[in-house]
């Protein structure tokens, strides 16, 4: 406290030299309660501003108490305004330590701005037209604003009070705005879900963050649409589990209207609790499109992470299928197909054999191969093993036929075997054969 009248009297205690109103009030406000006053004193001009032009017109911090000077010095009665702010000024601010639910959480932060907004409806567009940002920092700053001057409780805005306080000399304010408080800080811990069912969204990538978010646009439950956009993945995870948040609150406040019906629950409300299986949520409206408004929070979850799960799993068949599939130059082809016919089994089958004979542990097998290589580009830091074979006609393996039984190279060798009426080039194909697998 005392640094902070140090800085204020360093600026403009010179200014306001034995001046009484600066002495004994105003230079010992804090920054927070210096605005709430200044706003109010300006209240109606201020208003008009914000209304018209959707602008939070406060000055800044270190010019805020010397605003607030002049502006008391233009009232009717300065000495009586400065003792209605002497007489509130210890219960206008909600206190610092009862704000930190929304200081260090940005999901906190839209959860009590959006209930505010819904709380308040008679001025809830003027209210919204202040929280236009971008980033958290800009966010909580403009909502502290908020909650100081205008407050959250049920007798109206806080700014408004103080001015007729002004107006018509009541020294004793009506406010009440700590106990609405609290009470939307105790909807939030008790509606929130908890972290374990939504950890899973710091891991995606921006572009799965930034499709979620569409799709909640589209089903209408993404929370303060052009009031909060945005800019960074953090900010942006935070907004997605804050609408999250306020969905499951709206489903159960909807379910709960819906069972004082006559006839029960209306037929478009989903009874869905936190405590069904996941099967029988992926059987609810199963061929039917799910539209998010219609959901439960931990429905729209299971959705969200089946979705995910799927992506994943194509991901990894379009890979591995890539993988295991590979082109042969046109004489290699050739002499795979006419070995398959031979051996009466497919093309996939013969290549598979030959590569499980490969002892991959004897150097002087892997070298003969090697010098059968051929069409090698030269690659730096590659070996020649590691080394592309330009390829000119393509098979794809996978969509070879497959035989019910493999056959193993031995078995097709024996099938090879010369008969007496064996003409010389089948006895030559063989030789090669064996040879081709002895090397």
């Amino acid at each position: 406290m005392s640094d902070h009248i140090d800085i204020v009297e360093e600026l403009y205690g010179s200014r306001y030299k034995g001046n009484p109103l600066w002495d004994n009030v105003v230079k010992k406000l804090t920054v927070r309660q210096a605005y709430v006053f200044y706003y109010s004193l300006a209240y109606f001009e201020k208003n008009k501003t914000t209304t018209a032009l959707g602008i939070f017109d406060l000055p800044d911090k270190t010019a805020v108490h010397k605003c607030l000077m002049d502006a008391l010095q233009k009232e009717k009665n300065p000495n009586q305004a400065a003792q209605i702010i002497g007489d509130n000024v210890h219960k206008i601010l909600i206190n610092d330590n009862d704000l930190l639910w929304i200081k260090t959480e940005l999901r906190a932060a839209i959860w009590l701005s959006y209930s505010m907004a819904t709380f308040n409806h008679s001025n809830r567009k003027f209210f919204l037209s202040y929280l236009r940002s971008t980033s958290e920092a800009e966010f909580v700053n403009r909502l502290l604003h908020v909650i100081d001057i205008h407050g959250c409780g049920l007798r109206g805005d806080l700014a408004e009070i103080i001015r007729g306080a002004f107006d018509h000399n009541t020294h004793d304010l009506p406010i009440d705005h700590r106990t609405s408080f609290n009470n939307h800080q105790g909807n939030y811990v008790s509606n929130r879900i908890d972290d374990h069912f939504l950890n899973w969204l710091n891991k995606l990538p921006l572009d799965e963050v930034d499709a979620i978010l569409e799709r909640f646009k589209a089903d209408e439950i993404l929370v303060l649409v052009g009031i909060f956009v945005p800019v960074s993945k953090k900010d942006k995870i935070a907004l997605v589990k804050a609408s999250l948040d306020i969905r499951q609150y709206m489903y159960i406040t909807s379910s709960a209207d819906a069972s004082l019906y006559l006839y029960g629950v209306k037929n478009d409300i989903n009874t869905v609790t936190t405590n069904q299986s996941e099967d029988e949520l992926d059987n609810k409206n199963k061929n039917k499109k799910k539209n998010f408004a219609k959901l439960s929070a931990y429905e729209i979850i299971n959705l969200l992470i089946k979705a995910r799960r799927s992506r994943e799993h194509r991901k990894i068949r379009s890979t591995t299928k890539n993988d295991r599939s590979l082109t042969l130059n046109k004489e290699a082809h050739s002499t795979l197909i006419e070995l398959s016919g031979q051996l009466n089994t497919t093309p996939k089958k013969v290549v598979e054999a030959l590569i499980e004979k490969v002892d991959l542990g004897n150097a002087y097998e892997v070298l003969e191969i090697d010098k059968l290589i051929s069409g090698r580009r030269s690659v730096k830091g590659k070996s020649p093993l590691e080394k592309p074979i330009k390829q000119q006609e393509s098979v794809k393996l996978e969509e070879a036929i497959e035989v019910e039984e493999p056959i193993e190279l031995e078995e097709a060798i024996k099938d090879l075997e010369i008969k007496p009426n064996q003409t010389n080039k089948r006895k030559r194909q063989r030789d090669a054969l064996l040879n081709y697998n002895k090397r």
